[in-house]
């Protein structure tokens, strides 16, 4: 693998760069959150400690660069159009395979369809330059320790579990759609449930009143129970990791499973204080 070359990289370099990458951009994004949510969100699509598209970011702009890399402005401007571009075309592609929005970014300013937006465009640049400026020659460093035998036997136990983990990601979001629909049927059968009985109590008298309360009540609580228990099934990690998921073809199902996980939250610290109590 060190004796083949595309452009100025071998092919070992590129593995190596796309894997460390991977690692570095899931970190910064572990650490971003842990900044603005105050605690520890599991970010990236797959469940290992790796986000792939700031691998497949970084080793592409190098590739693409070439010997350009020594050029600060070069660097800036490949930074801003291939992240967006790849940004663009992932979002796009998670939306339209799995049927969901991982993230949006229509409530700022010159987004596209909210997978891209000028602002974080921008910082992509900026992030870029930094990274080949000042991170690319430790990891270059790094990469360059092994042995061509280690390094490729290291890109292959890597690019293993990776495989592996993706294989397990697409099954938990097959599991989450499945789940969304589940919810999304609940909500409407529940929904039309409530608009027959609304309608026949409402048109016989105002003085059952409390027998309208009590049938309210009723329904609310079958219909908290039965979304609690499709909520309880679901692949809670991937909603915690995307807080803006969309789904395409159950828009009212995402609300209702995060309502649903904080309710069983409080139900779960509740009752644990209540035996701390006694």
């Amino acid at each position: 693998m060190q004796d083949i070359f595309i452009n100025t990289l071998s092919l070992y370099e590129v593995f190596a760069y796309f894997f460390v990458y991977s690692f570095l951009g899931w970190v910064a994004e572990v650490a971003f959150h842990a900044v603005t949510a105050g605690k520890f969100v599991n970010r990236g699509f797959l469940n290992g400690p790796v986000c792939p598209i700031y691998g497949t970011g970084v080793a592409a702009i190098l590739l693409i660069l070439g010997n350009w890399a020594e050029k600060p402005w070069a660097v800036l401007l490949v930074g801003i159009a291939l992240p967006s571009a790849l940004e663009l075309i992932t979002g796009w592609a998670l939306e339209t395979f799995f049927h969901n929005k991982w993230w949006d970014y229509s409530a700022r300013k010159f987004n596209v369809k909210g997978y891209i937006c000028l602002e974080f465009s921008l910082l992509w640049g900026i992030a870029v330059l930094t990274v080949v400026e000042v991170v690319h020659p430790l990891v270059k460093r790094f990469a360059g320790l092994f042995g061509e035998i280690a390094g490729t036997m290291l890109v292959c136990l890597c690019a293993a579990a990776m495989i592996a983990d993706l294989v397990v990601t697409v099954l938990q979001v097959l599991k989450l759609n499945r789940k969304l629909k589940e919810i999304d049927e609940i909500a409407n059968k529940m929904r039309v449930g409530s608009e027959r009985i609304g309608e026949k109590i409402a048109n016989a008298t105002l003085k059952a009143e409390a027998g309208v309360l009590a049938v309210k009540d009723s329904l609310a609580e079958k219909r908290e129970r039965a979304l609690d228990a499709v909520a309880k099934k679901m692949p809670v990690r991937l909603l915690k990791a995307f807080p803006h998921l969309r789904s395409r073809k159950n828009p009212d199902a995402v609300p209702l499973a995060n309502e649903s996980i904080e309710r069983m939250k409080q139900k779960q610290a509740a009752e644990e204080e209540q035996e701390t109590e006694e």
